[in-house]
């Protein structure tokens, strides 16, 4: 039977921009239509919108599509509880999101495509039926706002009506002036921004006096992208309670101590204005960081201790040493970090992992990692819970961990029986697995007591006794992909045990 993939037992990490007060992150959900047509529709057959109705009411299909599509936008942003207009019908007839919701705090997601107004065109139409809402919570506490017209947000800035105190979010998909930057920060109680500054250059290369005017704010968190260094400490200047802090492709140069020490994150991507001694010195002034990003960025050799850091993600970065992510790995240098993000270093090939109290570790595409290097990881790291290995060069390592739960090796296209077996014997808590397009797994015996979830899919060269072994021996199987197997996969789906899933093949 075909199933729902069960979620891999990894933490929810909110993108850098997201982090500061906790807002949900934006996920990636499949290519499936809104849930609420088919909800309406299932609801005029059966009264469910005059009468109170469950989600177990549903079928499968149309419930799964609401978890998918709808409930992890509703739930749970900043203390509050996350309410979306297009959406309403369904949160009042429904019982479940109905007992989450708390009409004193509600936050309004309102995205310029959404469609209030009669037409394409009408959009003060839109912005005077998004009023007439927001009148209808006048307690209203967080507003979002993702704007990628000009013209709408000329209109926003102009008749858009929010309670006083309502703290707004305010994400812009085009390029912004400093004089409507400066009316935002006047007219609305802004929290969060993000933006790509539109600068005027005048003689000399001074960009204009328009970006150095403005108020001080209460943002809290910033995303600058394609920034000159100028127009960046201007907003450093009038932003003393900045927490966090996200420059993309821009030119930054220095930062003020006033600011460093008050984030508690940062993310840097495509900075390559600094060199390595220059941006070692910057992260250090930041003590109080607790979740540092770098991408894109020309590094080989940089160094920071953080007392506080508990997130760090340094990817893509090509030139990246093996020297360097030992030392920043280093427990003696940051000694709690908890997760570690290394993916897409490919220069990357013996560093030394050692750190008691790291629990995730990323190493996707990082083909140059030896076995060897990736086994006394394991051995070191002694409270590894999740570990993502994809497209590694691993063959023969014997990797060991009693505390890992969840490892992922897909795509690994030299990973041999041998180390497949070998972990399952020496892992005793793992509970998910993914082996998917290891192609040179033909016969590994697949016995683990606590195994659930196993991905085998387009292991071409996978024998049929390997998985009929797996059944055998691994009593606490819920859910099985062996999609693109050579053999008759069909079998095992009539003779499973009835609380085990398994996917034989993919809809495309």
């Amino acid at each position: 039977m075909l199933g729902t993939r069960p979620s891999v037992s990894l933490p929810r990490l909110s993108a850098a921009f997201r982090g500061a007060e906790g807002g949900t992150g934006s996920q990636a959900c499949p290519p499936w239509p809104p849930p609420e047509p088919l909800i309406q529709s299932f609801g005029r057959t059966q009264k469910f919108l005059t009468l109170p109705w469950s989600f177990l009411d549903l079928t499968a299909p149309i419930r799964s599509q609401i978890f998918f599509n709808l409930v992890g936008d509703l739930l749970c942003y900043s203390g509050a509880n996350e309410v979306n207009l297009q959406l309403s019908i369904v949160r009042s007839a429904c019982r479940e999101l109905r007992d989450q919701v708390d009409e004193e705090c509600l936050t309004f997601n309102y995205d310029d495509t959404c469609g209030l107004g009669s037409g394409p065109s009408r959009d003060r139409d839109e912005i005077l039926a998004l009023n007439t809402w927001i009148k209808r919570h006048p307690r209203l506490k967080y507003f979002e706002c993702l704007v990628r017209s000009a013209a709408k947000f000329r209109i926003l800035l102009e008749e858009l009506q929010l309670p006083p105190q309502t703290r707004c979010s305010f994400v812009f998909e085009f390029k912004v002036s400093g004089p409507e930057v400066e009316q935002l920060l006047q007219r609305f109680c802004v929290r969060r921004l993000s933006l790509m500054p539109q600068e005027e250059k005048e003689a000399a290369g001074q960009v204009q006096r328009n970006w150095k005017a403005f108020p001080e704010t209460g943002l809290q968190v910033l995303c600058l992208r394609s920034c000159s260094d100028d127009i960046i400490q201007s907003f450093f200047s009038v932003s003393p309670r900045l927490r966090s802090l996200q420059l993309v492709d821009s030119r930054l140069q220095s930062m003020p101590l006033a600011i460093s020490q008050r984030l508690s994150s940062l993310s840097l991507t495509g900075i390559t204005s600094l060199p390595d001694e220059q941006l070692s010195k910057l992260i250090a002034t930041c003590q109080n960081l607790r979740s540092l990003y770098i991408a894109k960025c020309h590094i080989s050799h940089i160094s920071f201790a953080l007392p506080n850091l508990e997130l760090l993600s340094v990817t893509h970065c090509q030139q990246l040493t093996d020297q360097c992510a030992t030392e920043i790995l280093s427990p003696v240098n940051n000694p709690r970090l908890r997760f570690v993000d290394l993916s897409e270093c490919r220069s990357l090939t013996a560093p030394t992992v050692e750190h008691p109290e790291m629990e995730i570790a990323w190493l996707m595409h990082c083909p140059q990692l030896t076995g060897q290097v990736v086994a006394a990881m394991f051995r070191s790291c002694t409270s590894l819970t999740a570990v993502n290995l994809v497209q590694s060069s691993i063959e023969n390592a014997m990797l060991a961990s009693t505390s890992l739960r969840t490892l992922e090796l897909t795509t690994s296209q030299k990973l041999a029986d041998r180390a497949v077996t070998y972990l399952l014997e020496h892992c005793p808590n793992l509970s998910f697995l993914d082996v998917g397009h290891c192609c040179q797994l033909v016969e590994p015996k697949l016995a683990h007591p606590g195994l659930e979830t196993i991905l085998l899919s387009f292991c071409v060269n996978l024998r049929e006794s390997a998985v009929a072994g797996l059944f055998e021996n691994c009593p606490s199987l819920r859910y099985v992909e062996i999609a693109v197997c050579m053999f008759d996969m069909t079998k095992f789906q009539r003779t499973c045990r009835p609380e085990c899933t398994i996917v034989v093949n993919f809809d495309f």
